[in-house]
């Protein structure tokens, strides 16, 4: 029996559970085979999960048939090391792939989206990157894991700073500075920087499950418009204030973010000590 997939944010999924949708070419709104990932990239992380990353391909192909398909995304990141294994599955898939960002593509869900040759985003829409991170709920992680972690984040940056760079023709160097700096993009900036090739009108697409909104809370510089449009109905206007920082006042947030400060400090002991 495999062990267990490691939680990484607190949801309702289940281990080795779809968080993608495929549609049929013959049942879509646009004629062709769609995926649409509308959440985050798994609560679970796939560091030793054999089992998702192979019903993710099976599905691709089953439903793609090897040809033309739309990737609709909006999702706020996840699991970074998911991320990338679903973005070489859609770079080796033989049709051509076009994405279209309907609200935020963050952090890791930027990896998948560049699979695609071509992308559009929605007027509305956002996207960011960042430096490559993991977020394990209520793992207990040994000293040998977090290495391993450590590894794993940085060989996953140094993949994708020249997939970034060759993307928009910044140089490795401006895109590694972007990625540090937690750097938020409106559908234009997107289109300006080159994550983006076409913008197309359209109302933004909002979720509101726990799993969305606590990854939103794990990022420093989140738009308060993005806060805002994506915050469950139940949570009064007034209540997210003109920062989005302001609304880890709330305890379930901010225990949340302790726990993933505590991550992060160990983290970078690790690092401190090689």
């Amino acid at each position: 029996m495999p062990n267990t997939p490691i939680r990484c944010f607190d949801g309702n999924a289940q281990p080795y559970e779809p968080f993608w949708n495929f549609v049929e070419a013959e049942k879509s709104e646009s004629g062709q085979a769609e995926l649409e990932l509308n959440g985050v990239i798994s609560e679970y992380s796939w560091m030793g999960d054999e089992i998702t990353p192979k019903k993710f391909k099976d599905d691709l192909y089953r439903v793609g048939q090897g040809k033309a398909v739309l990737l609709k995304v909006n999702s706020p990141g996840g699991d970074v090391i998911a991320a990338s294994r679903m973005r070489v599955t859609l770079t080796e898939y033989p049709g051509p792939i076009t994405a279209r960002v309907d609200g935020i593509a963050a952090s890791a869900a930027v990896a998948v989206v560049m699979a695609a040759s071509r992308v559009k985003i929605m007027d509305s829409a956002y996207m960011m990157i960042h430096d490559p991170s993991v977020m394990v709920f209520l793992a207990q992680l040994n000293i040998e894991t977090l290495g391993k972690l450590r590894d794993d984040l940085k060989s996953i940056k140094d993949g994708i700073v020249p997939v970034y760079a060759e993307r928009t023709g910044m140089t490795q160097e401006k895109i590694s500075r972007l990625m540090a700096d937690e750097t938020w993009m409106s559908a234009q900036q997107a289109v300006d920087y080159g994550f983006a090739d076409e913008i197309v009108t359209g109302g933004q697409q909002k979720v509101q499950n726990v799993a969305y909104v606590n990854c939103l809370h794990t990022y420093a510089h989140v738009p308060p418009a993005v806060m805002q449009a994506f915050q469950p109905s139940d949570i009064p206007p007034a209540q997210v204030a003109a920062e989005a920082p302001a609304l880890r006042s709330d305890p379930a947030a901010a225990e949340f973010q302790r726990k993933a400060q505590s991550l992060r400090d160990r983290v970078n002991q690790i690092l401190q000590k090689e």
